[in-house]
This record gives C-alpha cells, structure tokens and sequence, in this order.
C-alpha cells in the first residue's frame, strides 16, 4: 500500500482541477437549474436553421466539446466540425462561407485567448454563436449571441452534461428523438450512478497506481467517445498537474509503429469504452499487457453499463482519483504552478 502524505493529500483534494467529489451533485443541479434553457437554445438553434455545426475550444474545454461532437456525428445526419481555435482561425475552412452554420464555443473561464479570438473570427463572418462557459458575463459570453452557463468549477463533466442536454433537446426538435431519447435518460441516472461508484473508482484508481508508481512517462490510450477524456487525461492532466511527461495516442493506431517501443515495458493508461471502438481497445489492452507493458486499465465494463456517449462520465472518478494520488506520490501540490497563470504565453495576454 503506498504511503502519502496525508497534509498533502488533503490539499490536493480542495485543488480546483479535482471534481470528483462534487461533479454528481453539480450535474444534477446544473441540469435542473437549465431544464428551460436547454429548450430554449434548442428553439434557437433550429430558427437559424444550420446546415451543420461547429464546437470550438481550447484544452479542457476543447476535450468536453468532443463529446457532444462524437454524440452528433455517431447519431444524427447533422454535418459537424470539431476545431481548436486557432485551428480555425488558420484554416479558414471554406465550408463556413457555404450555406448556414452555427457555431458553440467553449471556455470554462470565458476569458481564454484563443476561443475569444475564433468567436470574433467567427462573428465576423456572420455565424451565430452559442457560449459555454461558467460565467454568463464574461468576454466570450458577451461576444455570442447565446449563452449556456454552468456555474460551477466542474470544467469537464458540467460542461459536457450541459452540452448534451442541449443536444439531446435540438434533435428532438429535428426529428432525431430515438436518437437523443436514451442518451438523455442515461444521463438523468449519471449522478446517482457516479456517486455509487466514487469508493470503488477510488480503490481501483490506488491500486492502478501501486506497481506505476514513480514513472515519469505515460502513454494514454483512448478511442471513440473516451478519445478526448484520453488526450485530456495525457496533455493536461498528467502533465499539467503531476508534471510527468504523457504521450495521447488512439488505441486503434497502436499497431501502427508504436508498439515497437513494448520492449522497453512502457507505463500504460488504457480507457476503454462500451462504443464500437471496444473492440480496437481491448485487443490493444490484452497486446501490449502480453509484450511487456505496465497497464493501468479504466474500463466502463467495471463500473456500470450507459449510452456510449457517457462513458466519460464513467470513468472521471477513477481517472482523477489516480491522479490525485499519482500528483500526491510525487509530492506535487496541484495547485502550485510553474508556467499557467504565472508566465504571459504571448505578450501583453493578461488570461493564459
């Protein structure tokens, strides 16, 4: 059993990054709190009547966009496009510039330079604008048109349930009910069912981490819905707060090349979802675990059974209990930054 610092510990706990604790209850208050608004937006989107969608974010806020963007392009005929903000701004993408677009831009803060710079990008060309962010006064709230407000510090999961929320509503309003219907009852449920799950994600998460203890280097694989819980997990999280360094690849491309680095018996994070990409998933697990690799498996499989699209939801628990302890092992304070919010990343930028 690995022994931590128990000071240190506890203030990891009351760190800003780590929801775990409270993101069931500001789900389910944050959707009762929005009930109207989801319809409300929905209306909205279906009066600009848009030829497709567009989600535009920057780190967390880009990886809880990807779920609404998997939703969509998994269950609706509704063309959708999924950009980085500066990634847009660069591309231009002339598809904006054919038929009706809309666009729904994330940032927790509202103040993150980059979305702040694809809304004025987008605004210019005439596309509405849907904010989702914390704060409903805030600079990007106040360049769209409408805005989606969570309230709460739960960057991830919050964003997300109101997202799909308000998805789920939009279809209906399209004709898509049996696509939206059983995705926005399994999310009425996620609550209760991630709080019921919160002891065994914490001693799972412990136990994952016991034998990986003291590596600095970790590859983080992920498919289909759970990708960007994956690449969130791997250049943020990991990176950000336990300061070790991660590598975000997908499961189904682990045979092509990287597989030759098993011989050196890589610590591994593997997030396996209940979509069709499970397949892909498993048979890279059971690979890599028979080669040399040291595993830490998050499968939904081990928790409880949801719409696909809501197997981030499942697994926020595990993953952010093992890097509580992971950040807490190697004495790092998740609050104590080196770089974000210290150093300007641009020059005169007062938000980073």
């Amino acid at each position: 059993m690995l022994k931590l610092d128990e000071k240190l510990l506890a203030a990891n706990k009351e760190t800003e990054i780590l929801s775990a604790y409270i993101a069931a209850d500001r789900i389910e208050a944050g959707l009762a709190e929005n009930r109207e608004v989801f319809d409300d937006l929905a209306a909205y989107i279906r009066s600009c009547r848009p030829d497709r969608l567009v989600f535009v974010g920057s780190g967390a806020s880009w990886c809880s966009l990807y779920t609404g963007f998997w939703f969509l392009r998994s269950s609706s005929s509704l063309p959708v496009l999924h950009f980085f903000g500066p990634e847009l701004v660069a591309d231009d993408p002339p598809v904006l510039r054919e038929g009706r677009t809309l666009a729904i831009l994330s940032s927790y803060s509202g103040k993150t330079a980059d979305t702040l710079a694809a809304s004025e990008f987008l605004g210019a060309r005439g596309i509405p604008r849907i904010a989702l962010s914390k704060d409903p006064g805030g600079p990007l709230a106040r360049s769209c048109e409408r805005v989606l407000a969570y309230g709460d510090k739960c960057l991830y999961t919050s964003a997300m349930a109101n997202l799909l929320s308000l998805l789920g509503a939009y279809l209906r309003l399209r004709g898509e009910e049996s696509q939206a219907e059983g995705m926005l009852a399994d999310l009425a449920r996620i609550p209760d069912l991630m709080r019921g799950s919160l002891r065994k994600a914490e001693e799972r998460a412990m136990a994952a981490l016991e034998p990986l203890a003291g590596d600095d280097f970790f590859y983080v694989l992920g498919d289909g819905a759970l990708w960007a819980l994956a690449y969130q997990y791997g250049y943020t999280n990991l990176t950000e707060y336990s300061r070790v360094n991660a590598a975000c690849l997908r499961a189904c491309e682990w045979r092509h090349g990287p597989l030759e680095v098993l011989f050196r018996k890589p610590a591994m994070v593997h997030f396996i979802g209940n979509d069709r990409t499970r397949a892909y998933s498993l048979a890279t697990k059971e690979y890599c675990a028979a080669n040399g690799a040291r595993l830490a498996v998050f499968d939904v499989d081990d928790y409880y059974r949801v719409h696909p699209a809501l197997a981030p939801f499942v697994l926020h628990p595990v993953s952010q209990f093992f890097l509580l302890y992971q950040s807490t092992q190697r004495g790092i304070d998740m609050d104590d930054y080196l770089q974000m919010h210290v150093k300007p990343y641009l020059p005169g930028e007062t938000y980073f």
